[in-house]
């Protein structure tokens, strides 16, 4: 694995330990910063009604990535290749496309997106 990965949500979900899978060892981790809204929904709906448990593991899972990106250099690419239908994966089509704008391998959970330009990890 190369010593940057780009991470969507459930990449980022996996690497701080909250999915279980296999992870990238010694790489350092990027992710666009509106990854970090749906590892909180995420959080937030796992542990509802806790509000210190869902401040610490928000917190764990977002200081797993090295470096957050801008989504909206993006945001129009994104919606142009993720098409009708595909709201739920927009985290995940915006990573793909930060991924192979840096030329890096996309670590994510989602079966939704796949390319022929990067390596594309699953957890599992």
């Amino acid at each position: 694995m190369p010593s940057s990965v780009v991470c969507d949500a459930g990449g980022v979900l996996a690497v701080a330990g909250v999915l279980k899978g296999t992870v990238p060892i010694d790489a350092e981790f990027l992710a666009l910063d509106w990854s970090a809204m749906t590892v909180g929904r995420f959080v937030a709906a796992r542990h509802e009604g806790n509000p210190e448990r869902i401040q610490v593991e928000i917190g764990l899972a977002l200081s797993a990535v090295h470096e957050w990106f801008p989504v909206r250099t993006i945001v129009v690419e994104t919606l142009s290749r993720a098409g009708r239908g595909a709201a739920d994966a927009l985290d995940s089509w915006s990573a793909l496309i930060l991924a192979e704008t840096l030329d890096l391998p996309l670590f994510t959970a989602s079966d939704e997106v796949g390319s022929n330009l990067v390596e594309v990890h699953r957890p599992w």
